[in-house]
């Protein structure tokens, strides 16, 4: 279990900005290269290693190694080694960088060349590490030779949702996660459960949002910085729909899967399906989640995966009901309450708990945000997020080919409705129900943990084998 609270936890680190195809096995590694590039660094300003012939080797684990050319996490840790950055750097710069090393077989770090030939000397590994158990099914090894001699060696995990950790690579035990925020700082509005979050906001008879707000201006981050980063997110939304419904074409990797948003959206506009109302958001969805599978500038939602169903949904919502950019940051704000909770009490990574962690949160995060925005009670944000949790639990994650496309876009497309249904549900009630969000989260963790790993971001089993 995640160490960190749910309170200390960002709505911008559950919303980041970043690159396809996914935020477990893109972004995470490619995190975990900018952070070892940084060690490496230190170590060659701080001379405490021989700089004459340094070697790198990295060995992928898992899901990850299971996975990983599908998704990229090759092109991706090269990309960190040069010292890329996924929010900002030019996504074509990124995506070039493990031809050059190949080409080149070094890297650069302060002019000084590092032999590294990607093809070569990134290894696809099992399911042990150091003839133990992997720490995590997204397990990824650094090690750095002088000469032939080990003079770094590191090991992180990608959590999902582009979180990283650091692993001791001689115990391999998780190490507490250096997070942003003041872990120990006082915060005026504690919570650490659904039900605890809810109390407070009727306690104190503030907006669900403001809770959160108060929460950060005490770790550091003000109000003012808060929703300008919020700001960029939504930015990132829209620019990546209008991108997904502009797009044509077929999608990288080997599946032939066409892009199929932009003449849905042609559809809708002539009105052409009889079906328009409710097939907007899907294509609003699959418009973000092909653009993800091309390797695009999206947001994770928490995730790359499910990084279709929050846009959709917000935009849906925006358009039929003129919500303000005000009102859509709080929305988000609160969504990103419900998606620390699954990930301080259950998880957001596919690879361990199948896609009930990745689009079943994203579910449950867009009902919640939501309900919010339209005006619900913290009783009926709380409903209308436990049902799109309930409603997704012990969904496989089986990619075929490991490429975020089959099933991926359209199961964005489905959450995309089900959570809008979720709202309806929840809204047309007192908030009162049966099961609560807490209840789900401990189910659907102990579900993922029941569910065989064939089905967890492996490719080897369910719709992956055809």
């Amino acid at each position: 279990m995640n160490p960190l609270r749910a309170d200390l936890i960002s709505p911008l680190e559950m919303f980041k900005i970043g690159i396809g195809p996914s935020s477990s096995h893109t972004m995470g590694p490619m995190l975990a290269s900018n952070q070892f590039r940084e060690k490496v660094t230190n170590l060659i300003t701080n001379g405490k290693v021989d700089t004459s012939s340094l070697k790198l080797f990295v060995e992928l684990y898992g899901s990850l190694s299971l996975t990983g050319r599908g998704h990229a996490t090759d092109a991706a840790l090269c990309a960190g080694l040069a010292g890329f950055n996924a929010k900002t750097s030019p996504i074509k710069e990124i995506w070039q960088a493990k031809d050059i090393q190949d080409e080149l077989g070094y890297f650069n770090i302060n002019e000084l060349k590092i032999e590294f030939k990607p093809s070569l000397d990134i290894k696809f590994q099992g399911w042990k590490i150091n003839d133990q158990e992997l720490p995590h099914p997204n397990t990824i090894k650094f090690s750095l030779f002088s000469f032939d001699k080990l003079v770094l060696e590191e090991i992180y995990i990608s959590i999902g949702g582009g979180f990283i950790e650091s692993i001791d690579p001689k115990t391999l035990k998780r190490e507490l996660p250096k997070d942003n925020l003041v872990a120990n700082q006082k915060l005026p509005y504690p919570y650490n459960s659904a039900q605890e979050y809810v109390d407070i906001c009727v306690k104190s008879n503030k907006k669900p949002w403001d809770i959160v707000i108060a929460n950060m201006e005490a770790c550091g981050l003000s109000e003012k910085e808060l929703r300008s980063g919020l700001r960029q997110i939504l930015t990132v939304f829209d620019e990546c729909i209008k991108a997904g419904l502009a797009n044509e074409g077929i999608l990288p990797g080997g599946l032939n899967v066409r892009r199929r948003a932009k003449d849905l959206y042609a559809k809708l506009q002539n009105n052409k399906t009889g079906l328009e109302s409710e097939l907007r958001p899907s294509v609003y969805a699959i418009a973000v989640n092909e653009e993800n599978a091309s390797g695009g500038r999206v947001v994770t939602a928490p995730t790359n995966g499910s990084s279709g169903l929050i846009p959709a949904v917000f935009r849906y919502l925006e358009e039929n009901n003129s919500l303000s950019k005000t009102t859509l940051e709080n929305g988000l704000i609160v969504a990103s309450v419900i998606g620390a909770l699954v990930k301080t009490h259950a998880s957001i990574s596919g690879a361990e708990v199948g896609c009930q962690g990745e689009v079943g949160t994203s579910c449950a995060m867009a009902a919640g945000g939501a309900c919010a925005m339209l005006g619900g009670s913290p009783y009926q944000i709380e409903q209308a997020s436990e049902i799109g949790i309930e409603h997704h639990l012990g969904l496989t994650c089986d990619p075929v080919m490991g490429l975020v496309q089959v099933p991926c876009i359209e199961r964005n497309a489905m959450g995309a409705v089900k959570a809008l249904n979720a709202v309806a549900l929840a809204l047309a009630s007192d908030g009162k129900h049966m099961v609560s969000l807490d209840k789900a989260l401990k189910v659907m963790k102990e579900t993922g943990l029941d569910m065989n790993q064939k089905y967890k971001e492996t490719s080897t089993g369910g719709l992956a084998l055809g």
